[in-house]
């Protein structure tokens, strides 16, 4: 028995590696795509940070006092002062992204802000575009200091700068930041890997799993495979751990793809997250351990679940058919658990797929329990040998194999 499902493993792997076009597209060509799109992604984030922090703000100001004025042309902006009945037109170009914020003052700011024993508060209105980079940029500038311009009025109220600072943030504290540097690198890698590792991981066998089923139906190979000495139940286990195999090999391609890529990203968005994703946290020899068993626990239901479906079908287009809704699951499970942030419950790993995104997402947070892991592990191994059956049985009805 075991002879002759090796004879159809190695049958299923000749086909892969005898296949330039299918080795390019399942073996290469995702970790290079995944390279390109990248580095594409880091350059443009890069490219869109530099050109915020190079612009030159747009700030139209009326009736501002000398004060603001003056603190503002030390700021570096592009200042423009205005009258009252251009305010509209200001705001369109705001609202076009030509302007960046109007400040409209009180007429009487001055006089109200020195005399505001006898006078009532004056007004200041801001207007500003969240939705342009350029806009949201200035706004911070101009309420930075606006805000510095309020102590200084506060100071000159009370006679002294001191007073107008009841208590000092971080003032002699050089280092205010307590972080454990590997788990917040862990922490970004974990909110993305897990996701694109299960996406590829289906797409990988889904790629491969209805033309090593579906696909010999539809060409008639089936057929006579069926018709051979061999008994179904081993044409049907070597299918499945055939399948496997190749689905193993094109995820951990895109897997290495990914590893070779996340740096592109670690320069624009690790940066700015405050982690230095660039030098890579250093996992144990059991976390790769632990990420291995899951990945494969994980693969064994996405082979199963792709092999019933092939079988089932009658050509390969029905199989996409049916899987595409499937596919359409694993994604909502994967984003599901992309932005998490609640320590999830042991009961959660024991659901098929959600619960290897999620054991995924614990070790490489460094937070994986055991029982949580060996509880996921379990599950999906019960899963697969359930799928696994059913494609036994299904290799045995007569009118699914052949079609009628």
């Amino acid at each position: 028995m075991f002879e002759m499902i090796g004879v159809i493993v190695k049958k299923e792997l000749r086909r892969l590696f005898t296949d330039r076009r299918l080795i390019f597209t399942t073996l290469i060509l995702p970790p290079v795509m995944l390279v390109v799109l990248y580095g594409i992604i880091g350059l443009g984030a890069s490219s869109m940070i530099s050109d915020v922090e190079e612009h030159k703000s747009v700030i139209y100001t009326v009736n501002a006092p000398d004060e603001i004025l003056d603190m503002l042309k030390g700021s570096e902006t592009l200042l423009n002062e205005i009258e009252f009945d251009e305010i509209e037109s200001v705001k369109e170009q705001i609202k076009n992204g030509t302007a960046d914020v109007l400040l409209e003052f009180d007429p009487k700011f001055h006089d109200k802000v020195t005399n505001y024993k006898s006078m009532e508060m004056p007004f200041l209105n801001t207007y500003h575009n969240p939705s342009e980079d350029y806009s949201s940029s200035a706004y911070y500038i101009v309420s930075s200091l606006l805000n510095q311009y309020e102590n200084i009025l506060l100071g000159e109220r009370m006679g002294s700068m001191a007073y107008a600072n009841v208590f000092e943030i971080d003032g002699s504290n050089p280092d205010p930041t307590v972080v454990d540097d590997k788990k917040a690198s862990g922490k970004f890698l974990s909110m993305l890997l897990p996701m694109m590792i299960t996406i590829f991981l289906f797409a990988g066998a889904m790629s491969l799993g209805p033309d090593s089923i579906a696909g010999e139906k539809e060409r008639g190979t089936m057929s006579t495979l069926l018709m051979t000495p061999v008994s179904r139940e081993v044409i049907a286990f070597g299918k499945v751990i055939s399948l496997g195999i190749l689905a193993f090999l094109s995820a951990l391609s895109s897997f290495i793809g990914i590893i070779v890529a996340l740096p592109l990203l670690a320069g624009s968005l690790g940066g700015e997250m405050g982690i230095d994703i660039g030098n890579y946290v250093n996992y144990s020899i059991l976390d790769y351990i632990m990420i291995l068993l899951i990945l494969l626990s994980m693969e064994g239901i996405f082979v199963g679940l792709i092999s019933v479906a092939s079988v089932i079908a009658k050509n390969v287009k029905e199989a996409g058919t049916y899987l595409m809704p499937i596919y359409f699951v694993v994604m909502i499970a994967a984003f599901s658990n992309m932005y998490s942030t609640q320590t999830p419950e042991m009961l959660e790993y024991a659901i098929p797929v959600y619960g290897s995104i999620l054991a995924l997402k614990s070790v490489l947070n460094f937070e994986m329990p055991a029982i949580g892991l060996l509880a996921n592990i379990v599950v999906s191994v019960l899963v697969t040998v359930g799928l696994v059956s059913l494609i036994k049985v299904l290799f045995e009805k007569e009118n699914v194999m052949f079609n009628q």
